[in-house]
């Protein structure tokens, strides 16, 4: 049975055939009657698996061969939370679920489900922490990916104590010893994400009773200065690409390329142009 023979309306046929899952749910609906489906039950797998075609649905987005189980995932916690049913939305909700679990099994069938990737054994402590912050500190969506990041940074190196158990064997002397390392390879935001984010954990760890003391304070506070580097600049072969970019044909062109020069050959720095310049004005 092909998705034509399947539902009457050429609209509705025609948007189960279309990008990303069509190719897909022609594979699905075939599958179906060959299990002995009747003609209702598959338009009623099909029409809820539509939900997931939609879901999925990007611009220009071409026909796809895989879905991955992350994506199936997403699906569902969005669906369910964004749904605007006419009935009673538990039991549209179970028929959805039902359907697209169903069609998760054909994909499997077919080998044409991507399955997730194994999550780190530290997962549900750093899930653990970020609703914390999200419901006691009010974090921004935006904080909360950058704390994410600079903790997984952390539990991956604490290994097999990233538990609740394992926490309460963490003191500062270990504290200090990952953040020095992690200091010595990465810039100054990045050191000052790490702090405030180890901070703010050791804080909800205390809260949660996995640490038997304080950890927050043993965090070190690692100074740093703007011109403890050296500056950045172009290099030779930039400096020149920006000098023949430069049209000296108009008088302001040339005007533009002599103070290209002054910076590039002797140094000058902008401001001192920019002064010059203004007093010439005058």
């Amino acid at each position: 049975m092909t998705l034509e023979q399947a539902f009457e309306c050429p609209a509705k046929s025609a948007s189960l055939r279309s990008a990303p899952l069509g190719v897909l749910l022609e594979g699905f609906c075939k599958s179906l009657r060959e299990r002995g489906f009747s003609r209702s039950s598959v338009r009623c797998h099909l029409s809820n698996v539509a939900h997931l075609n939609e879901h999925l649905r990007r611009p220009n987005a071409g026909m796809r061969r895989t879905v991955r189980a992350k994506e199936i995932e997403e699906f569902f916690e969005k669906y369910a939370s964004g749904c605007r049913h006419r009935g009673p939305l538990e039991e549209h909700l179970r028929r959805v679920r039902h359907s697209v679990n169903r069609f998760v099994e054909y994909l499997r069938e077919e080998g044409c489900l991507v399955a997730a990737a194994a999550r780190p054994s530290y997962q549900p402590l750093l899930d653990g922490y970020l609703q914390w912050m999200r419901r006691f500190q009010h974090a921004a969506p935006g904080t909360l990916d950058v704390r994410a990041s600079s903790l997984s940074h952390f539990l991956g190196w604490l290994g097999a104590d990233a538990t609740p158990r394992g926490l309460a064997r963490l003191d500062g002397d270990k504290v200090e010893q990952f953040v020095l390392a992690y200091a010595a390879g990465n810039g100054r935001s990045a050191r000052r994400a790490m702090q405030s984010a180890l901070r703010t954990f050791f804080r909800f760890a205390l809260h949660r009773g996995y640490l038997r003391r304080p950890l927050d304070r043993a965090v070190p506070t690692l100074r740093t200065y703007k011109l403890a580097t050296v500056p950045r600049g172009l290099t030779a072969q930039q400096a020149q690409e920006v000098l023949r970019s430069v049209r000296r044909d108009t008088q302001a062109g040339r005007r533009d390329y002599a103070i290209l020069q002054l910076l590039d050959t002797y140094g000058v720095r902008g401001g001192q142009v920019r002064a010059e310049s203004g007093q010439d004005n005058r």
